[in-house]
């Protein structure tokens, strides 16, 4: 090693970037891939999508559920203990302090029952906040209460 210092530093070098790659690499599969979903029974949690002949099948392939499938799956299924629709998209939040676009997740009522947690405080929606006229009803992460409520707990209802 000491007779042929280039070499030794190419090899320590390579070992060095093969290692940290391999690491990143299994960090990123462990964390999306293999680490089961911080809910309890995540092993029977499943995505139900819908898919048309035409459409290639992939993320832009999937269908989202229409209503009609959402009561029949609801009603009918003998398979799902629970079922529920959801989609992702932003949110504009007005009325205390400065206007904010933030991200939100819309759920049918019983899509956060199916994967098992409770809120911290408050409740979860219920088929009554479904009916017309309901009043609007919505859940926030605990640090979206803190950082703009200030943990206030009469906005909690």
């Amino acid at each position: 090693m000491a007779r042929t210092p280039g070499f030794t530093s190419i090899t320590l070098l390579t070992l060095a970037l093969g290692i940290g790659a391999n690491t990143a690499i299994f960090s990123v599969v462990n964390g999306v891939l293999l680490k089961p979903l911080p809910y309890p029974n995540a092993d029977a949690l499943v995505g139900v999508w819908h898919v048309a002949p035409g459409i290639p099948v992939g993320p832009l392939g999937r269908i989202n559920c229409s209503p009609t499938m959402y009561f029949t799956y609801r009603e009918q299924s003998h398979t799902f203990q629970d079922f529920g629709l959801w989609s992702g998209g932003g949110a504009s939040i007005t009325g205390v302090g400065d206007p904010e676009q933030v991200q939100a997740l819309r759920v049918t009522f019983g899509t956060l029952n199916a994967i098992g947690v409770q809120p911290v405080m408050g409740r979860w929606f219920s088929e009554a906040d479904t009916v017309p006229d309901a009043a609007g009803t919505l859940l926030m992460t605990y640090g979206y209460w803190q950082r703009r409520f200030g943990g206030d707990t009469s906005v909690i209802g």
